[in-house]
Protein backbone atom coordinates (compact mmCIF):
# COMPACT_ATOMS: atom_id res chain seq x y z
CA UNK A 1 0.00 0.00 0.00
CA UNK A 2 1.52 3.48 -1.49
CA UNK A 3 -0.63 6.15 0.78
CA UNK A 4 2.20 9.35 1.03
CA UNK A 5 4.06 9.70 4.14
CA UNK A 6 3.56 13.41 4.07
CA UNK A 7 -0.16 12.95 4.75
CA UNK A 8 0.62 10.38 7.40
CA UNK A 9 2.96 12.03 9.38
CA UNK A 10 1.38 15.22 9.92
CA UNK A 11 -0.58 15.98 12.95
CA UNK A 12 -4.58 15.38 12.77
CA UNK A 13 -6.98 18.23 12.29
CA UNK A 14 -7.51 19.49 16.13
CA UNK A 15 -8.50 22.08 18.03
CA UNK A 16 -6.83 21.75 21.69
CA UNK A 17 -7.93 24.92 23.23
CA UNK A 18 -11.45 25.08 22.26
CA UNK A 19 -11.90 21.90 24.22
CA UNK A 20 -10.55 23.50 27.02
CA UNK A 21 -12.64 26.38 26.64
CA UNK A 22 -15.89 23.98 26.07
CA UNK A 23 -14.95 21.41 29.30
CA UNK A 24 -14.07 25.06 31.79
CA UNK A 25 -17.56 26.50 30.47
CA UNK A 26 -19.36 23.17 31.72
CA UNK A 27 -17.73 22.86 34.78
CA UNK A 28 -18.93 26.63 35.50
CA UNK A 29 -22.43 26.56 34.30
CA UNK A 30 -24.28 22.86 33.88
CA UNK A 31 -27.36 25.25 31.72
CA UNK A 32 -24.88 25.66 28.66
CA UNK A 33 -24.67 21.79 28.22
CA UNK A 34 -28.24 21.87 26.25
CA UNK A 35 -26.77 24.17 23.50
CA UNK A 36 -24.33 21.82 22.51
CA UNK A 37 -25.51 18.17 23.46
CA UNK A 38 -27.59 17.58 19.87
CA UNK A 39 -24.09 17.58 17.86
CA UNK A 40 -21.45 17.44 20.27
CA UNK A 41 -20.46 13.61 21.85
CA UNK A 42 -17.83 12.70 23.75
CA UNK A 43 -15.91 10.92 20.79
CA UNK A 44 -15.46 13.86 18.58
CA UNK A 45 -12.74 15.60 21.18
CA UNK A 46 -8.97 14.76 20.28
CA UNK A 47 -7.29 14.24 23.61
CA UNK A 48 -8.20 11.06 25.48
CA UNK A 49 -8.32 13.08 28.93
CA UNK A 50 -10.84 15.81 27.37
CA UNK A 51 -13.01 12.35 26.48
CA UNK A 52 -12.64 11.15 29.61
CA UNK A 53 -13.42 14.56 31.48
CA UNK A 54 -16.57 15.33 28.86
CA UNK A 55 -17.90 11.79 29.31
CA UNK A 56 -18.06 12.12 33.65
CA UNK A 57 -19.87 15.99 33.20
CA UNK A 58 -22.17 14.53 30.73
CA UNK A 59 -23.43 11.46 32.52
CA UNK A 60 -23.92 13.47 35.60
CA UNK A 61 -26.18 15.71 34.23
CA UNK A 62 -28.50 12.88 32.42
CA UNK A 63 -28.53 11.29 36.08
CA UNK A 64 -29.20 15.43 37.27
CA UNK A 65 -26.16 14.94 39.55
CA UNK A 66 -24.27 18.31 41.06
CA UNK A 67 -21.65 19.22 37.78
CA UNK A 68 -19.38 21.48 39.10
CA UNK A 69 -15.23 21.19 39.87
CA UNK A 70 -15.33 19.45 43.17
CA UNK A 71 -18.01 17.24 41.96
CA UNK A 72 -16.31 16.24 38.74
CA UNK A 73 -13.10 15.99 40.51
CA UNK A 74 -14.35 13.69 42.77
CA UNK A 75 -15.91 11.68 39.92
CA UNK A 76 -12.76 11.13 38.62
CA UNK A 77 -10.67 9.92 41.41
CA UNK A 78 -13.67 7.54 42.40
CA UNK A 79 -12.88 5.94 39.18
CA UNK A 80 -9.29 6.09 39.68
CA UNK A 81 -9.10 8.40 36.31
CA UNK A 82 -8.19 11.58 38.03
CA UNK A 83 -4.46 10.94 37.43
CA UNK A 84 -5.00 10.47 33.76
CA UNK A 85 -6.31 13.41 32.82
CA UNK A 86 -3.77 15.37 34.64
CA UNK A 87 -5.02 15.94 38.21
CA UNK A 88 -7.04 18.20 40.36
CA UNK A 89 -4.63 20.86 38.83
CA UNK A 90 -5.61 20.46 35.29
CA UNK A 91 -9.20 20.57 36.06
CA UNK A 92 -8.86 23.89 37.87
CA UNK A 93 -6.74 25.14 34.99
CA UNK A 94 -9.61 24.42 32.60
CA UNK A 95 -12.06 27.12 34.37
CA UNK A 96 -9.70 29.70 34.73
CA UNK A 97 -9.36 30.39 31.15
CA UNK A 98 -12.76 30.31 30.37
CA UNK A 99 -13.64 34.24 29.41
CA UNK A 100 -17.07 33.63 29.07
CA UNK A 101 -19.53 30.67 28.62
CA UNK A 102 -21.57 32.49 26.24
CA UNK A 103 -19.58 31.19 23.22
CA UNK A 104 -19.78 27.56 24.05
CA UNK A 105 -21.88 26.65 21.09
CA UNK A 106 -19.48 28.19 18.49
CA UNK A 107 -16.48 26.17 20.70
CA UNK A 108 -18.00 23.11 20.75
CA UNK A 109 -18.94 23.55 16.25
CA UNK A 110 -14.85 24.16 16.16
CA UNK A 111 -14.67 20.73 17.73
CA UNK A 112 -16.71 19.04 15.94
CA UNK A 113 -15.42 20.49 12.70
CA UNK A 114 -12.22 19.11 13.46
CA UNK A 115 -13.37 15.85 14.01
CA UNK A 116 -15.04 16.19 10.72
CA UNK A 117 -11.64 16.78 9.01
CA UNK A 118 -10.21 13.55 10.85
CA UNK A 119 -12.92 11.01 10.24
CA UNK A 120 -12.61 12.34 6.67
CA UNK A 121 -9.17 11.56 6.35
CA UNK A 122 -9.96 8.24 8.17
CA UNK A 123 -12.49 7.34 5.97
CA UNK A 124 -10.71 8.12 2.81
CA UNK A 125 -7.40 6.21 4.04
CA UNK A 126 -9.26 2.99 4.19
CA UNK A 127 -10.90 3.33 0.41
CA UNK A 128 -7.76 4.48 -0.48
CA UNK A 129 -6.44 0.99 1.05
CA UNK A 130 -9.49 -0.86 -0.42
CA UNK A 131 -7.94 0.27 -3.92
CA UNK A 132 -4.72 -0.61 -3.69
CA UNK A 133 -5.74 -4.05 -2.13
CA UNK A 134 -7.75 -4.74 -5.51
CA UNK A 135 -11.49 -4.69 -4.30
CA UNK A 136 -14.18 -4.66 -6.48
CA UNK A 137 -15.59 -1.38 -7.67
CA UNK A 138 -18.70 -1.86 -6.25
CA UNK A 139 -17.72 -2.33 -3.16
CA UNK A 140 -15.72 0.90 -3.01
CA UNK A 141 -18.65 2.86 -4.11
CA UNK A 142 -20.59 1.21 -1.32
CA UNK A 143 -18.01 2.40 1.01
CA UNK A 144 -18.03 5.80 -0.79
CA UNK A 145 -21.33 6.43 0.16
CA UNK A 146 -21.31 4.86 3.44
CA UNK A 147 -18.39 6.90 4.45
CA UNK A 148 -20.38 10.10 2.89
CA UNK A 149 -23.37 9.50 5.07
CA UNK A 150 -21.62 8.71 8.42
CA UNK A 151 -19.49 11.68 7.89
CA UNK A 152 -22.69 14.09 7.01
CA UNK A 153 -24.48 12.94 10.69
CA UNK A 154 -21.26 14.21 12.52
CA UNK A 155 -23.34 17.30 13.25
CA UNK A 156 -26.16 15.64 13.39
CA UNK A 157 -25.47 13.37 16.77
CA UNK A 158 -28.77 11.57 17.65
CA UNK A 159 -29.66 12.22 20.96
CA UNK A 160 -33.08 11.13 23.58
CA UNK A 161 -35.20 14.33 22.25
CA UNK A 162 -36.23 17.39 24.20
CA UNK A 163 -38.98 17.06 26.32
CA UNK A 164 -41.36 19.80 26.04
CA UNK A 165 -40.73 21.58 29.49
CA UNK A 166 -37.79 22.73 27.53
CA UNK A 167 -39.10 23.38 24.00
CA UNK A 168 -42.27 25.22 25.61
CA UNK A 169 -39.55 27.66 27.61
CA UNK A 170 -37.63 28.16 24.50
CA UNK A 171 -40.80 29.00 22.52
CA UNK A 172 -42.09 31.42 25.35
CA UNK A 173 -38.30 33.23 25.57
CA UNK A 174 -38.96 33.57 21.68
CA UNK A 175 -41.82 34.87 21.63
CA UNK A 176 -40.69 37.53 24.50
CA UNK A 177 -38.38 38.90 21.73
CA UNK A 178 -40.49 38.95 19.24
CA UNK A 179 -42.68 40.83 21.20
CA UNK A 180 -39.98 43.40 22.98
CA UNK A 181 -38.74 44.20 19.40
CA UNK A 182 -42.43 45.17 18.31
CA UNK A 183 -42.61 47.54 20.84
CA UNK A 184 -39.61 49.47 20.08
CA UNK A 185 -40.51 49.40 16.88
CA UNK A 186 -37.89 46.71 15.31
CA UNK A 187 -37.99 43.77 13.32
CA UNK A 188 -37.95 40.50 15.42
CA UNK A 189 -36.19 38.80 12.60
CA UNK A 190 -33.21 41.19 9.71
CA UNK A 191 -34.62 44.14 8.42
CA UNK A 192 -35.97 44.20 4.74
CA UNK A 193 -35.93 47.86 4.25
CA UNK A 194 -39.87 47.72 3.60
CA UNK A 195 -41.46 48.68 6.56
CA UNK A 196 -45.02 47.11 5.59
CA UNK A 197 -43.12 43.67 4.77
CA UNK A 198 -41.21 43.89 7.88
CA UNK A 199 -44.73 43.99 9.70
CA UNK A 200 -46.04 40.93 7.97
CA UNK A 201 -43.29 38.99 7.58
CA UNK A 202 -41.14 39.60 11.06
CA UNK A 203 -37.97 40.40 8.61
CA UNK A 204 -35.43 38.17 7.33
CA UNK A 205 -35.87 35.20 10.19
CA UNK A 206 -33.05 33.08 11.64
CA UNK A 207 -33.10 29.45 9.95
CA UNK A 208 -35.24 30.39 7.49
CA UNK A 209 -34.36 29.65 3.65
CA UNK A 210 -36.29 32.80 1.17
CA UNK A 211 -36.76 32.51 -2.69
CA UNK A 212 -36.84 35.82 -4.51
CA UNK A 213 -38.11 34.41 -7.54
CA UNK A 214 -38.49 36.54 -10.64
CA UNK A 215 -38.23 36.67 -14.57
CA UNK A 216 -34.72 38.02 -16.29
CA UNK A 217 -34.71 41.86 -16.44
CA UNK A 218 -37.20 42.53 -13.69
CA UNK A 219 -34.72 43.40 -10.95
CA UNK A 220 -33.62 40.39 -8.78
CA UNK A 221 -29.92 41.82 -7.94
CA UNK A 222 -31.18 45.11 -7.26
CA UNK A 223 -33.52 43.44 -4.71
CA UNK A 224 -30.47 41.49 -3.08
CA UNK A 225 -28.28 44.13 -2.38
CA UNK A 226 -31.23 46.59 -1.46
CA UNK A 227 -32.03 43.78 1.44
CA UNK A 228 -28.17 43.18 1.67
CA UNK A 229 -27.60 47.08 2.14
CA UNK A 230 -31.02 47.53 4.81
CA UNK A 231 -29.38 44.28 7.02
CA UNK A 232 -25.62 46.01 7.24
CA UNK A 233 -26.80 49.95 7.88
CA UNK A 234 -28.75 47.77 10.62
CA UNK A 235 -25.15 46.38 11.69
CA UNK A 236 -26.08 42.33 10.62
CA UNK A 237 -22.84 40.84 8.98
CA UNK A 238 -23.99 40.31 5.33
CA UNK A 239 -22.36 37.61 3.13
CA UNK A 240 -23.10 38.13 -0.69
CA UNK A 241 -22.62 35.50 -3.38
CA UNK A 242 -22.77 36.14 -6.92
CA UNK A 243 -22.47 34.02 -9.76
CA UNK A 244 -23.46 36.89 -12.14
CA UNK A 245 -21.93 39.56 -11.48
CA UNK A 246 -18.35 40.81 -10.18
CA UNK A 247 -18.04 42.36 -6.93
CA UNK A 248 -17.31 45.70 -8.78
CA UNK A 249 -20.67 45.79 -10.46
CA UNK A 250 -22.42 45.57 -7.13
CA UNK A 251 -20.24 48.15 -6.04
CA UNK A 252 -20.74 50.87 -8.57
CA UNK A 253 -25.08 49.97 -7.92
CA UNK A 254 -24.46 50.25 -4.37
CA UNK A 255 -22.84 53.44 -5.14
CA UNK A 256 -25.78 54.84 -7.48
CA UNK A 257 -28.06 53.79 -4.41
CA UNK A 258 -26.68 55.87 -2.05
CA UNK A 259 -25.22 58.86 -3.89
CA UNK A 260 -28.39 58.95 -6.05
CA UNK A 261 -26.17 59.46 -9.23
CA UNK A 262 -27.49 57.31 -12.27
CA UNK A 263 -25.96 53.97 -12.64
CA UNK A 264 -24.93 54.14 -16.15
CA UNK A 265 -23.39 57.19 -15.68
CA UNK A 266 -21.02 55.46 -12.86
CA UNK A 267 -20.82 52.82 -15.49
CA UNK A 268 -19.74 54.76 -18.17
CA UNK A 269 -17.76 57.23 -16.37
CA UNK A 270 -19.96 60.40 -17.01
CA UNK A 271 -19.34 62.27 -14.12
CA UNK A 272 -19.17 66.27 -12.95
CA UNK A 273 -17.22 67.29 -10.30
CA UNK A 274 -20.14 67.56 -8.13
CA UNK A 275 -21.16 63.51 -8.76
CA UNK A 276 -17.52 63.10 -7.54
CA UNK A 277 -18.68 64.88 -3.97
CA UNK A 278 -21.74 62.46 -3.81
CA UNK A 279 -19.70 59.68 -4.72
CA UNK A 280 -17.22 60.11 -2.07
CA UNK A 281 -19.80 60.57 0.56
CA UNK A 282 -21.57 57.64 -0.33
CA UNK A 283 -18.33 55.86 -0.33
CA UNK A 284 -17.75 57.22 3.25
CA UNK A 285 -21.05 55.84 3.94
CA UNK A 286 -20.56 52.03 2.46
CA UNK A 287 -17.05 51.15 3.64
CA UNK A 288 -17.47 50.23 7.02
CA UNK A 289 -20.31 48.68 6.74
CA UNK A 290 -20.20 44.97 7.74
CA UNK A 291 -20.48 43.17 3.93
CA UNK A 292 -18.44 40.47 2.30
CA UNK A 293 -19.02 40.17 -1.11
CA UNK A 294 -17.53 36.62 -3.19
CA UNK A 295 -17.41 36.83 -6.66
CA UNK A 296 -18.48 32.77 -6.89
CA UNK A 297 -18.30 32.00 -10.22
CA UNK A 298 -17.18 28.31 -10.58
CA UNK A 299 -18.02 27.37 -6.21
CA UNK A 300 -19.96 24.74 -6.29
CA UNK A 301 -22.64 24.33 -3.18
CA UNK A 302 -20.44 22.65 -1.11
CA UNK A 303 -17.77 25.33 -1.02
CA UNK A 304 -20.15 27.58 -0.45
CA UNK A 305 -21.22 25.77 2.75
CA UNK A 306 -17.59 25.79 4.22
CA UNK A 307 -17.33 29.41 3.12
CA UNK A 308 -20.43 29.99 5.03
CA UNK A 309 -18.98 28.16 8.26
CA UNK A 310 -15.69 29.88 8.02
CA UNK A 311 -17.12 33.46 8.38
CA UNK A 312 -20.05 32.13 10.81
CA UNK A 313 -17.04 31.11 12.85
CA UNK A 314 -15.17 34.47 12.90
CA UNK A 315 -18.70 36.22 13.79
CA UNK A 316 -18.77 37.42 10.48
CA UNK A 317 -21.98 35.90 8.92
CA UNK A 318 -25.55 36.85 10.12
CA UNK A 319 -27.27 37.20 6.95
CA UNK A 320 -26.60 35.08 3.28
CA UNK A 321 -27.11 36.23 0.03
CA UNK A 322 -27.32 34.06 -3.27
CA UNK A 323 -27.02 35.55 -6.95
CA UNK A 324 -28.65 33.01 -7.91
CA UNK A 325 -29.45 29.52 -7.26
CA UNK A 326 -29.87 28.03 -10.82
CA UNK A 327 -25.49 29.10 -11.35
CA UNK A 328 -24.48 27.48 -8.46
CA UNK A 329 -22.67 24.39 -9.42
CA UNK A 330 -23.51 20.76 -7.55
CA UNK A 331 -20.88 18.74 -5.84
CA UNK A 332 -22.02 16.03 -7.52
CA UNK A 333 -23.48 16.13 -11.19
CA UNK A 334 -26.56 14.30 -12.53
CA UNK A 335 -28.08 13.97 -15.78
CA UNK A 336 -31.17 14.99 -14.41
CA UNK A 337 -30.95 18.64 -13.75
CA UNK A 338 -33.99 18.72 -11.13
CA UNK A 339 -31.84 16.55 -9.15
CA UNK A 340 -28.97 18.63 -9.26
CA UNK A 341 -31.04 21.66 -8.27
CA UNK A 342 -32.84 19.81 -5.12
CA UNK A 343 -29.48 19.05 -4.05
CA UNK A 344 -28.11 22.79 -4.02
CA UNK A 345 -31.51 24.29 -2.66
CA UNK A 346 -31.72 21.47 0.64
CA UNK A 347 -27.74 22.58 0.70
CA UNK A 348 -28.51 26.16 0.91
CA UNK A 349 -31.84 24.96 3.51
CA UNK A 350 -29.28 23.21 5.38
CA UNK A 351 -26.92 26.06 5.95
CA UNK A 352 -30.12 28.02 7.18
CA UNK A 353 -30.40 25.66 9.91
CA UNK A 354 -27.45 24.56 10.92
CA UNK A 355 -26.11 28.27 11.07
CA UNK A 356 -29.55 29.93 12.29
CA UNK A 357 -29.36 32.24 9.88
CA UNK A 358 -31.34 33.88 7.04
CA UNK A 359 -30.98 32.49 3.36
CA UNK A 360 -31.64 34.51 0.41
CA UNK A 361 -31.51 32.97 -2.53
CA UNK A 362 -32.54 34.40 -5.89
CA UNK A 363 -34.10 31.82 -8.39
CA UNK A 364 -35.10 32.29 -11.96
CA UNK A 365 -38.80 31.52 -12.82
CA UNK A 366 -39.25 29.70 -16.11
CA UNK A 367 -40.77 30.85 -19.70
CA UNK A 368 -44.38 29.86 -19.08
CA UNK A 369 -43.79 32.91 -16.56
CA UNK A 370 -43.26 35.51 -19.33
CA UNK A 371 -45.91 37.77 -19.26
CA UNK A 372 -48.33 36.17 -16.42
CA UNK A 373 -48.06 37.09 -12.87
CA UNK A 374 -45.73 34.61 -11.00
CA UNK A 375 -46.86 31.81 -9.30
CA UNK A 376 -44.99 28.85 -7.02
CA UNK A 377 -45.20 26.18 -10.26
CA UNK A 378 -43.30 28.91 -12.76
CA UNK A 379 -40.38 28.09 -10.34
CA UNK A 380 -37.37 26.89 -12.19
CA UNK A 381 -36.05 23.36 -12.69
CA UNK A 382 -37.27 21.89 -8.89
CA UNK A 383 -39.99 21.31 -7.14
CA UNK A 384 -37.82 21.06 -4.49
CA UNK A 385 -37.44 24.86 -4.64
CA UNK A 386 -40.66 25.63 -3.17
CA UNK A 387 -40.44 22.42 -0.74
CA UNK A 388 -37.46 23.51 0.99
CA UNK A 389 -38.72 27.09 1.03
CA UNK A 390 -39.95 28.82 4.09
CA UNK A 391 -41.10 31.93 2.06
CA UNK A 392 -41.05 32.24 -1.41
CA UNK A 393 -41.42 35.97 -2.77
CA UNK A 394 -41.64 37.04 -6.39
CA UNK A 395 -41.26 40.33 -8.36
CA UNK A 396 -43.61 41.39 -11.44
CA UNK A 397 -43.38 44.07 -13.33
CA UNK A 398 -46.35 45.53 -15.37
CA UNK A 399 -45.88 46.66 -18.94
CA UNK A 400 -48.03 49.67 -17.80
CA UNK A 401 -45.71 51.18 -15.31
CA UNK A 402 -41.72 50.23 -15.43
CA UNK A 403 -41.62 52.27 -12.91
CA UNK A 404 -43.82 49.83 -10.27
CA UNK A 405 -42.50 46.24 -9.21
CA UNK A 406 -45.24 44.42 -7.30
CA UNK A 407 -43.77 41.87 -4.54
CA UNK A 408 -45.44 38.88 -4.02
CA UNK A 409 -45.45 36.83 -0.48
CA UNK A 410 -46.43 33.35 -2.54
CA UNK A 411 -45.84 31.14 0.80
CA UNK A 412 -45.22 31.89 3.64
CA UNK A 413 -44.64 29.59 6.72
CA UNK A 414 -44.86 32.39 9.50
CA UNK A 415 -46.68 34.98 8.69
CA UNK A 416 -49.51 35.94 5.93
CA UNK A 417 -49.39 35.93 2.10
CA UNK A 418 -50.04 39.25 0.20
CA UNK A 419 -48.23 41.54 -2.79
CA UNK A 420 -46.56 45.18 -2.37
CA UNK A 421 -46.61 47.86 -4.68
CA UNK A 422 -43.19 48.75 -4.71
CA UNK A 423 -42.10 52.00 -6.85
CA UNK A 424 -38.71 52.51 -8.36
CA UNK A 425 -36.46 55.07 -10.32
CA UNK A 426 -35.56 53.52 -13.82
CA UNK A 427 -32.05 53.09 -12.65
CA UNK A 428 -33.39 49.99 -10.40
CA UNK A 429 -30.94 51.78 -7.49
CA UNK A 430 -34.00 53.21 -5.22
CA UNK A 431 -37.12 51.47 -4.15
CA UNK A 432 -40.00 52.47 -1.82
CA UNK A 433 -42.91 50.80 -0.84
CA UNK A 434 -46.54 51.48 -1.36
CA UNK A 435 -48.84 49.33 0.44
CA UNK A 436 -49.69 45.79 1.66
CA UNK A 437 -52.71 44.15 -0.08
CA UNK A 438 -53.79 40.65 0.63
Amino acid sequence: MKISETILDRLPPQAVDAEKAVLGALLLEKDVYEKISSFLDTGHFYLDSHQRIFEFIKKNLIQKQPVDLITVTKSLKDSSLLDSVGGPQYLTSLTQNVASAAHIEAHARIIAEMYYKRESIHKATEIISMSYDGKDVEEISHQWQNSASQVENIFMVADSGTHIRKVLKDTIEEINRDSVALKQKHSPGIPTGFQTFDNASGGWRNGDLNILAARPGVGKTSFALHFALHAAFSGYWVNFYSWEMKKEDLARILIAAVSDIYRSNIRDGRLEDEDWKRINKAVGQLENLPVIFRDASGMNIEQVQSTVRENYRHSHCDFVVIDYLQLISPVKKTAIREQEVAQISRTLKLIAQTRNIPVLALSQLNRTAEGERPKLSHLRESGAIEQDADNVLFLHQSDENQNMIQLTIAKHRRGRQGSLDISCNDQMTRFQEITLKS
